[in-house]
């Protein structure tokens, strides 16, 4: 079984299960804004014995036994009754029911103190029923335990700390729901992330090409970024060391570069433009042939087709230096395979280094173009091309005896960091029978 990439699903996942964290700690935040809030106040009272018989080891043994029995009787219909004609509540709003849910008392042990707790809607109405509560329950007691027939015992029950109003509400407790939601959302944000790099069948990384193939990677060309200069500048690094990689496995007559695209998206303007820019920097002239259809090319480029077709090749070919040609629809198979060698041909006599653009199913125009002058490398777009379509390029190409440079790794992440050819002694060529062709000398 293959090992989970821990370091690759935190350096992929980290910005989703960032995102997803902060839309669980938003989301709890939310319900626990819609929850209804509770107010809860506490009225405390102590209990006095007075007595001329009983010493006062029996007074405080009598005052521990009897207040034991106090808390129950907090939601008495008395105390129910009296909240309700001091308060002016309605029955229709606050039924005997729901008030008694609302108010509860409790005797702090081994102390003769009674503390009276009521929760409301509101911290007004709950301080105001825990002080009706508790001058109610004060006045049963009393009425209950002090008779004229058994003068033994006087029992007081007395409100030492009144009810106030609370600053903030018991419940919801926003903070414990909000971290909830943050701590759930990292969790499924864990998960997806790693489902997302376990499941993902695209090429991402180096390491992925290395893995289905087996061959080098020639050059990784970071994601553009628009609104940030400085990512023209690691571009510009990025394509120089992809020519200079080039220059050193193709050897010094390498005159053509054919690039084959293994999905759609590989290669685009921005990458024709770069590399025509790195071979411009090395001091040798380029021409690029866009044999795919393509939309976003530059307002310079010069048609194809139509210097396929024969129409003004001379002009065409004498300001070819630095020059695309493409079309906006493509140009067909037949035309290629028996027009375009001959034009890139001609096309060295005037420049230093023509390259060809193809898409993967022209395997038999592929096959007319390489000869020893030539160096074949694949592009693939990081994220975007998958695995099955590079290992089934790669298979193609070794039945037909071409065997790349290596790989172009086009729109990678800019967190990607090192030289490409530091991994080029992790790269294992495999046989023209394999899923990989061995790599040119």
């Amino acid at each position: 079984m293959e090992d989970v990439p821990y370091a690759r699903i935190l350096r992929e996942g980290w910005l989703l299960v960032l995102i997803v964290a902060l839309l669980g700690a938003g989301g709890a935040y939310g319900i626990a804004k819609l929850l209804p809030e509770t107010y809860a106040s506490t009225s405390t009272l102590m209990l006095q014995v007075d007595s001329k018989e009983a010493s006062l080891f029996e007074r405080n043994q009598f005052s521990l036994a009897r207040i034991r029995s106090y808390p129950e009787l907090v939601d008495s219909p008395e105390v129910i009754a009296g909240i309700r004609s001091d308060l002016h509540l309605s029955a229709a709003d606050y039924s005997d029911r729901d008030l008694r849910k609302m108010v509860s008392a409790d005797n702090t042990t081994d102390t003769v103190l009674l503390v009276v707790r009521a929760e409301a809607p509101t911290a007004q109405l709950s301080a105001a029923i825990a002080n009706a509560a508790a001058a109610h329950l004060s006045k049963l007691i009393q009425s209950t335990e002090n008779s004229d027939a058994d003068e033994r015992y006087q029992v007081n029950l007395t409100v030492v700390l009144p009810a106030v109003e609370p600053l903030a509400p018991v419940s919801p407790q926003t903070l414990a729901i909000v971290g909830l939601g943050l701590i759930v959302g990292l969790a499924v944000g864990g998960i997806v992330a790693v489902y997302r790099t376990v499941t993902n069948r695209n090429v991402i990384t180096i390491s992925d090409v290395r893995r289905l193939v087996g061959i080098r990677v020639v050059g990784r060309i970071p994601r553009r970024r628009r609104w940030r200069r400085s990512d023209d500048e690691d571009e510009s690094v990025a394509f120089d060391e992809t020519v200079a990689n080039l220059g050193v496995l193709g050897g010094s007559d390498l005159s053509s570069v054919l690039v084959l695209t293994a999905s759609d998206d590989a290669i685009g303007q921005a990458e024709r433009s770069g590399l025509a820019a790195a071979f411009a920097a090395a001091g040798r002239t380029v021409t690029i042939l866009e044999t795919r259809a393509t939309s976003d090319a530059a307002a310079e480029t010069r048609s194809l087709a139509e210097v396929l077709d024969g129409e003004d090749v001379d002009a065409a070919v004498g300001e070819a230096a630095g020059r695309q040609f493409a079309d906006p629809l493509p140009v067909a198979a037949a035309a290629l395979q028996d027009a375009l060698p001959a034009l890139r041909s001609t096309l060295r006599a005037h420049v230093d280094v023509v390259v060809v653009v193809v898409d993967a199913a022209s395997v038999a125009v592929v096959r007319e173009l390489v000869d020893d002058a030539t160096g074949v490398v694949v592009a693939v777009r990081s994220g975007s091309t998958a695995a099955s379509a590079l290992s089934a390029l790669i298979t193609k190409l070794s039945f037909v005896d071409v065997h790349p440079l290596g790989v172009v790794l086009t729109g990678t992440a800019r967190h990607a960091s090192g030289v490409v050819t530091e991994t080029w002694r992790d790269a294992v060529p495999v046989g023209a029978a394999g899923t990989g062709a061995a790599a040119r000398p």
